[in-house]
């Protein structure tokens, strides 16, 4: 009760040895009152508490702590300890999710960029219904698992036509032809695509791109490009 009262007065070393003595229930117990006690001046300890107990005590239960206290700061602090070792799917969900409430979008980049061990699907439709100011997560998350209609189809639906012109150009120009393919369904303007392609140029394949939009019966928009490319010698 002491402990819980007085953060302030608490030797980290010593708190962190102590609950080491602890069952997992009595641990969270702690934790709870803590948090209830005083969640600004323990969110520290407590974090680092949860981190380094976090096998015994389980992601799941710690997760759900900070959740009901609606402590993202904490849940982020916390995660941002375990994720890079960790195989748990919740835990590199719930650290992007924190990271994302917590603004720090480029954590949100580099898990979404680097981690093996999300769910895709999951993580995608969080960032799609998340509208984060910065898509370049959402883009790493749709280019890795081949979400690239979808992908398409929400950056043009928000505005976002500069993004899709970086993914084709930077990103993956070889699937160029899959976001164009997805653009002329969404009756997207013929001189953006156009625009588009002459940007791309020699990166975009060719036999794709033609079977993508002979599919939908709109040759006569490559017509350009193509007589184009076969001028400077590229085709």
């Amino acid at each position: 009760v002491v402990m819980c009262s007085n953060p302030q007065t608490m030797n980290a070393d010593f708190v962190l040895s102590f609950f080491g003595s602890l069952s997992p229930e009595h641990s969270l117990e702690c934790l709870k009152e803590l948090m209830a006690r005083n969640m600004r001046g323990t969110i520290q300890i407590v974090t680092q508490v949860s981190a380094k107990y976090t096998e015994q005590i389980g992601s799941a239960a710690l997760c759900e702590l900070f959740e009901s206290f609606k402590c993202y700061e904490g849940l982020f602090m916390y995660l941002g300890q375990v994720v890079n070792f960790s195989q748990d799917p919740v835990v590199h969900f719930k650290y992007i999710e924190s990271a994302a409430k917590m603004q720090q979008y480029k954590e949100v980049e580099r898990v979404c960029r680097d981690s093996t061990v999300f769910n895709p699907e999951e993580v995608k439709t969080f960032l799609m219904e998340a509208k984060l100011p910065d898509p370049r997560p959402l883009i790493h998350v749709c280019d890795r698992f081949d979400f690239v209609d979808e992908m398409t189809a929400y950056l043009y639906s928000s505005n976002l036509t500069k993004y899709v012109e970086v993914y084709c150009q930077k990103v993956s120009p070889q699937k160029t032809p899959q976001v164009i393919g997805k653009l002329l369904d969404l009756d997207c303007n013929e001189d953006f695509i156009r625009n588009l392609l002459n940007s791309v140029g020699i990166a975009c394949p060719v036999e794709e791109l033609v079977e993508q939009v002979e599919r939908r019966n709109r040759l006569r928009l490559l017509q350009p490009w193509l007589e184009a490319q076969v001028a400077t010698g590229n085709r």
